[in-house]
């Protein structure tokens, strides 16, 4: 192959972190015009890869070529000039400014030199958006926008500073089923239209979807690189592993016990006073396994803040754990009473963003465990418990001191899943548990609730992947528009039904 028919040649590359060396003499080569997938398990070295392609990190060893011509990237203005834009795990945008303002930030089309030529960005803007089959609404801020929208925001700010290679890392963990196709349709369209597209992913479905071509990483190392045609998910997953997968839970004959948690006439607005969550009523038991699945925006959200005491529900509205009246109490008293909550958001709420590894791992812990000194902290135990998760869930870290951003969206995850699941609670309410973790980490996550379930401990599980609702639900309920709908017991629906559920269909079952 011609070598201007290569967007982008990555060889010999080389980057140690201590005694880490997250990628070990890497030789990639991404055709120009298509959608090359890169995937492996957490800690393999995807993102650093990425991070050396867009010039966050530079690398100990090796060269790098764009468009067939070898460049020195010295930083990430350099790899902006040479066409390479990413759009990060999680989203680099300024939540309290604009579209707009996020857009342009730094790239600013000016007159006379000197003052910023609204009209002239805004028009580079709505040129891209109509080229690139993109819309989002320039004025409104960051924050009050879901997250579909901030996808094609990252997509937008990084097509505006001229990129032609777009490096996606993980960029469907946090949408929606019909959110990924309206992604995957963007993408289709860029390449369409000449765009270069490296996709990060743990999804294999997805992968095989979207790429047309695929290179496995594993330990820092490039391992294989294969057309998408000729290959399946089966093949893919030992090739990340080192080992055969099968996503199948072992689902084990529920032995219900005593209702822990009951939600009766629960309504719950949110911060703009509009009714997300209208009246529902459910229960969990002991040893039980309840999924509710539901596409974004439907209610998930205000149902596990009221639940777990992070907003108040309206008056009339009642939620009892363990024969206990909690409607009224914050986090503080769910973690002490034996509740565990696993966030959606684990930057935003699962994390100290600013903190260590151990930091991140007794966040929760302190409250319901506490320590022997009420004033000092016993580095003891805290080494014990965060040494306990780190080899119960295999997070890649170099020490616990480390920075909590050192570690990949990942292991920051596995953290964040692991503190929760080893401190003995008695309920656990469980967010999206293996988002942006890999097939293996996936594996052995599913059996580790199914375990905890079995021991007694009662489990509400929000996910956005309907199969993971499915394999390990005991009883599915669907939320749609503030409303929950039965949806049968494990194995009793199918995906195409429980699916018209979570669109709104049935609406005569609700309860």
């Amino acid at each position: 192959m011609n070598k201007m028919d290569y967007a982008v040649e990555m060889r010999g590359i080389t980057k140690n972190f201590g005694t880490l060396t997250a990628n070990d003499k890497i030789d990639l080569f991404v055709k120009r015009g298509s959608v090359h997938a890169i995937i492996g398990e957490n800690g393999a070295g995807k993102s650093t890869l990425m991070n050396i392609l867009s010039c966050v990190h530079l690398p100990d060893m090796g060269e790098i070529s764009i468009g067939g011509k070898k460049v020195t990237l010295r930083n990430s203005l350099d790899a902006v000039k040479h066409g390479i834009g990413m759009v990060h795990q999680e989203f680099m945008l300024y939540p309290e400014l604009s579209v707009y303002d996020n857009i342009i930030y730094g790239f600013e089309e000016r007159k006379l030199g000197v003052f910023i030529d609204k009209k002239a960005c805004v028009n580079k803007i709505n040129q891209i958006m109509t080229s690139y089959n993109l819309s989002v609404p320039l004025d409104s801020l960051i924050k009050d926008l879901p997250v579909s929208i901030l996808q094609q925001v990252e997509i937008l700010k990084v097509l505006y500073r001229g990129a032609n290679i777009i490096i996606m890392d993980e960029p469907t963990s946090v949408l929606t089923p019909q959110g990924i196709q309206g992604l995957f349709n963007a993408i289709r369209f860029l390449v369409n239209a000449g765009k270069t597209i490296i996709f990060i992913s743990h999804k294999l479905k997805e992968v095989l979807e979207i790429a047309d071509t695929i290179s496995v990483l594993k330990d820092g190392k490039l391992v294989k690189t294969l057309p998408a045609a000729q290959t399946n998910e089966y093949e893919l997953a030992s090739l990340m592993v080192g080992r055969d997968v099968i996503l199948k839970a072992n689902k084990r004959e529920l032995k219900a016990g005593e209702i822990l948690l009951k939600v009766e006439n629960l309504r719950v607005k949110d911060k703009d006073k509009v009714e997300r969550v209208k009246d529902i009523s459910f229960e969990v038991r002991a040893g039980e396994i309840v999924g509710i699945a539901g596409v974004a925006g439907s209610g998930q959200q205000q149902l596990v803040e009221a639940i777990f005491g992070l907003r108040a529900p309206e008056a009339g509205s009642k939620i009892t754990f363990d024969q206990k009246d909690v409607t009224k109490l914050g986090p503080r008293e769910h973690r002490m009473m034996g509740m565990g909550y696993v966030p959606q958001d684990r930057i935003g709420s699962g994390i100290n963003s600013k903190g260590s590894v151990w930091e991140t791992a007794i966040m929760g812990y302190h409250i319901a465990h506490g320590f022997k000194s009420k004033i000092l902290l016993n580095f003891k135990q805290i080494e014990t418990f965060t040494n306990k998760i780190v080899k119960t869930f295999d997070v890649k870290r170099q020490k616990n001191s480390d920075s909590i951003r050192s570690l990949s969206g990942g292991n920051i995850q596995k953290l964040v899943v692991g503190r929760e699941f080893l401190q003995d609670n008695r309920f656990l309410v469980i967010e999206d548990p293996t988002r942006g973790i890999d097939v293996g980490a996936i594996e052995f996550i599913w059996d580790k609730i199914i375990d905890i379930a079995s021991n007694g401990v009662g489990i509400l599980l929000i996910s956005h992947e309907l199969n993971e609702v499915m394999q390990l639900s005991d009883r599915i309920l669907a939320m749609y528009n503030g409303q929950i709908f039965e949806a049968g017991n494990y194995g009793e629906l199918t995906e195409e039904e429980i699916g018209l559920l979570m669109l709104g269909g049935h609406a005569d079952e609700a309860f």
